[in-house]
């Protein structure tokens, strides 16, 4: 179709010049006047509409809003685009069209408009991001013409938007057996002071906390300052904060889901991780990932404080390997997790995300404990094994996960 209509466009020049030139050599070898004039006015009115177009192509400029958008899937996401005529003339009924990819558009990707010289104006259009992955938007093109329609042009805008769509939103709340840090901001306010820290002492001023009264400190302090009837109390200071890593184990290896809900369990699975991740980023936790897909293809995002977004993007790229009908075990995935917790910081929070592991897997990834990482467990499936206070049941569907 538009190599159809660039044809057509091309075919409707071929004539004009050749009207055109037909005119100049009635005009220059007539020597009736009333012909010349009839000859010149068409002279000027092809002449005058190609500089219009050529004008027009050299001031409209198209230019978009975001280099890269970022967005949760089933959400409707905005893009804006920036149309701006920079020259004196004005621009008539000017068709706009930017190319939404494979996403539904739900407002108008396509407009018609009059843009007056030295003036811009912002369109925008709603795609819905209907699956989870990383997409291109654009390019967009321009259709107009000069007032009289002569010479249509088509500019393509060259720019285009990257589009990164996130696994579906979803929510959870688990508490950390040991209760939760107070984060990783450092603060001079007193009410942040992670109370397991303790940094120095200092005396006794009014209105200080009882709690805080160091006796042990007090009473050397006493000691030494035996000759005084009354002697200072040490009140403790802490550091400003303290910080679990949070670190994520998504076992996304296929092969270990159950046949029947294979695509649904590592889709839900996938969003369960994702909420784990906005989770610790509003707690203010640093947090990692681990992502497996198979023995050979393992990814690791260490723990850090400004990871949420590395680790959004990575799941939305994320696309299972194609697998034969069979089904492994865990073992592989228990090996790997007892390979990545030997690498893991002291009190890092361990959360595996998965199918159900069998109860020895269990057993061995128990005794991480003695190393000081906390573990947990997110299954997607309804099998639940002796550790039931550490395991939780990921809701096939719906907002909250568990």
């Amino acid at each position: 179709m538009k190599n159809s209509c660039v044809n057509v466009y091309i075919k409707r020049e071929k004539l004009l010049f050749a009207f055109l030139l037909f005119n100049i050599l009635v005009y220059v070898f007539t020597p009736w006047h009333p012909v010349q004039i009839i000859t010149f006015f068409f002279i000027f009115i092809i002449l005058f509409s190609r500089l219009y177009t050529e004008y027009l192509i050299r001031s409209i400029r198209l230019i978009r809003r975001d280099s890269q958008l970022r967005g949760f899937r089933h959400e409707w996401i905005d893009v804006e685009l920036v149309v701006e005529n920079r020259g004196m003339l004005p621009a008539f009924m000017l068709a706009l069209t930017d190319n939404p990819g494979i996403l539904p558009v739900f407002k108008g990707n396509k407009y018609l408009l009059t843009l007056y010289g030295k003036r811009s104006i912002v369109l925008s259009w709603q795609g819905l991001g209907t699956n989870r992955g990383y997409f291109t938007l654009g390019p967009c093109t321009v259709s107009g013409a000069d007032p009289l329609g002569l010479f249509p042009f088509t500019l393509n805008a060259g720019q285009t938007t990257g589009l990164f769509v996130y696994p579906s939103p979803a929510f959870v709340n688990i508490k950390t057996p040991q209760g939760n840090p107070l984060g990783v901001l450092k603060s001079n306010n007193p009410f942040n002071e992670d109370m397991t820290r303790r940094r120095s002492v200092r005396e006794y001023t009014f209105g200080d906390e009882l709690r805080r009264i160091n006796w042990k400190a007090s009473a050397r302090m006493s000691g030494y300052n035996s000759t005084y009837d009354n002697a200072a109390l040490m009140i403790n200071e802490y550091e400003a904060t303290l910080s679990y890593p949070l670190m994520i184990f998504l076992n996304a290896d296929p092969a270990e889901y159950n046949l029947k809900y294979r695509e649904l369990h590592l889709e839900r699975a996938i969003e369960a991780a994702a909420a784990l991740c906005v989770m610790a980023s509003k707690d203010r936790q640093a947090l990692g990932l681990v992502l497996y897909s198979s023995q050979d293809m393992v990814e690791t995002i260490a723990p850090s404080a400004h990871t949420l977004i590395p680790v959004l993007e990575r799941l939305a790229l994320f696309e299972r390997r194609n697998i034969q009908n069979e089904e492994n075990s865990g073992q592989a995935s228990t090996d790997r997790i007892l390979k990545e917790a030997r690498t893991l910081p002291f009190g890092t929070r361990l959360v595996y995300t998965g199918p159900a592991l069998d109860e020895e897997d269990l057993r061995l990834i128990e005794r991480l404990k003695s190393s000081h990482i906390s573990m947990e467990y997110l299954f997607i499936d309804k099998k639940f094994l002796p550790y039931k206070k550490q395991q939780y049941h990921i809701k096939e569907r719906g907002y909250e996960i568990l």
